[in-house]
């Protein structure tokens, strides 16, 4: 009887089969955590962009009137389109804005979309128009109360 001391051509193809399919499969899983990575910074920059825009509207101190407005932004080293929609929230001096963010070339694919408030900036505390949370008195600075 001879014996045999190595491997059959039949037994190699299935070991490199064996071998291709998981490959193929572990290749797979590696696209598919890129494609989640690439999504979820782009969806982390468009919020960026998003918040970024309220906080300069604040800051600027602007009060647009009721409407809608778009423009675009570069950020890392991409060009991104954003609406800003300005509405009435039935609070004298108050504004609600939503920003909806989308990378330029694709722009109804909205990546975010932020809400904030914008308080008109005429010197005077906004809490007395509508009931609100004011801090201190001339008696006691320190206190807080609901009005």
């Amino acid at each position: 009887m001879k014996t045999s001391d190595g491997f059959t051509l039949l037994e190699v193809l299935v070991a490199l089969v064996i071998i291709g399919l998981g490959l193929t499969a572990v290749f797979g899983q590696l696209n598919q955590s890129l494609v989640a990575a690439v999504v979820l910074r782009d969806k982390t920059l468009a919020y960026w962009i998003a918040a970024d825009r309220i906080t300069e509207l604040r800051v600027a101190g602007d009060f647009p009137d009721v409407g809608e407005t778009d423009d675009e932004i570069e950020m890392a080293g991409q060009q991104w389109a954003y609406t800003l929609r300005f509405s009435d929230v039935g609070v004298p001096n108050f504004r609600r804005v939503d920003v909806d963010v989308a990378l330029a070339s694709d722009p109804d694919r909205q990546l975010a979309t932020v809400a904030g408030f914008l308080a008109k900036p005429d010197g005077q505390s906004n809490a007395a128009q509508f009931g609100g949370w004011t801090s201190g008195t001339p008696e006691n600075p320190g206190a807080q109360a609901f009005q």
